[in-house]
C-alpha cells in the first residue's frame, strides 16, 4: 500500500481538495483508495464528498470501519462528531488517560480496517503540530504532497513545512502550487489574435519564490461548487513512480 501524507504550513490552500480530487484520479484508474482525514479539529473530507453517515466499529475486533463513497474509503472525525459539534482537545496532556491529538491519530492509523487498499491518503491540518508528527510516526508515509499558493505568507510557511520534512527524511512527491493562475479571456477580443484569446493572470504572487518539483493548478470557479480538481496528471506522475499492486 502507498502511503501519502497532504500537507501544507498555511491554511485555506486547498489542501483538502487536492486530496480529495488525488482520490478521484486514482479511484479512476482503478486503484482502492483510502482518505484519513487527520484534521481532528477541522474535517472537511466529509463536506467535500457529500458524506453523512456516522461511523461504524466493529467492537468485537475494536476497529473502525471507514465510510464509503464512490469506492473511496474515509475515515473522519465529522463521522463520529455531530454537524455542529466541535472536538476541543488538547495537543498533549501528562495524564496519559486523556485523550489527545497523538492518540486519536495512533487509534485511527492502528485500529482502522480499512481492507484491501491500494492507495492511503492522508489529509493533514496546516503546520508542523501533533497531527503532522503523529503522521509520521505512526502511518510511515511513503512521502508527502506539499500544498501552497504564491504568495509571501505561504511561501514562508512552505518553508517550514520543508525543513522539518528534511529532519524527518521524508520524500517530497510534489510541491503542488493551487490558484497559482487564472486563464480568462482576452479584454479585446476585437485586436487580440487568434493565438492570444486567453491570457494567464497570477493571482496572488507577489515574489520569486523556489519550490521544489511544482506542480500548478489554476483557479476555475467551477472548483469552489464540485471540490473537485482535475489530477490525472499528477496521480500518473506519483503512480510512475511506484508499482501499485
Amino acid at each position: 500500500m502507498l502511503r501519502i501524507g497532504i500537507i501544507s504550513g498555511k491554511g485555506g490552500v486547498g489542501k483538502t481538495s487536492c486530496t480529495v480530487s488525488l482520490a478521484y484520479a486514482f479511484t479512476n484508474m482503478k486503484k482502492s483508495v483510502g482518505i484519513l482525514d487527520a484534521d481532528l479539529t477541522g474535517p472537511n473530507v466529509n463536506v467535500a464528498m457529500g458524506i453523512e453517515a456516522d461511523l461504524q466499529i466493529d467492537a468485537q475486533r475494536v476497529k473502525y470501519l471507514p465510510v464509503e463513497k464512490d469506492g473511496i474509503k474515509v475515515l473522519s472525525m465529522a463521522n463520529i462528531l455531530p454537524p455542529d459539534g466541535a472536538l476541543m482537545i488538547r495537543g498533549y496532556d501528562s495524564n496519559e488517560k486523556s485523550y489527545t491529538k497523538s492518540s486519536i491519530m495512533k487509534e485511527f492509523v492502528q485500529n482502522t480496517d480499512w481492507g484491501e487498499l491500494d492507495i492511503l491518503l492522508c489529509d493533514l491540518p496546516p503546520g508542523t503540530g501533533d497531527e503532522a508528527i503523529s503522521m509520521i510516526e505512526y502511518l510511515k508515509p511513503d512521502g508527502v504532497i506539499v500544498i501552497t499558493t504564491p504568495h509571501s505568507f505561504a511561501y514562508a510557511d512552505y518553508l517550514r513545512v520543508m525543513h522539518m520534512l528534511e529532519l524527518y527524511s521524508i520524500r517530497v512527491f510534489k510541491t503542488v502550487i493551487n490558484m497559482a493562475y487564472a486563464l480568462l479571456p482576452c479584454p479585446h477580443p476585437d485586436i487580440c489574435k487568434e493565438e492570444n484569446r486567453v491570457h494567464r493572470y497570477d493571482i496572488f504572487k507577489d515574489g520569486d519564490f523556489q519550490y521544489e518539483n511544482a506542480y500548478e493548478i489554476p483557479l476555475w470557479p467551477e472548483y469552489s461548487q464540485s471540490h473537485i480538481i482535475e489530477l490525472k496528471e499528477l496521480a500518473d506522475e506519483i503512480l510512475e513512480k511506484f508499482v501499485v499492486a
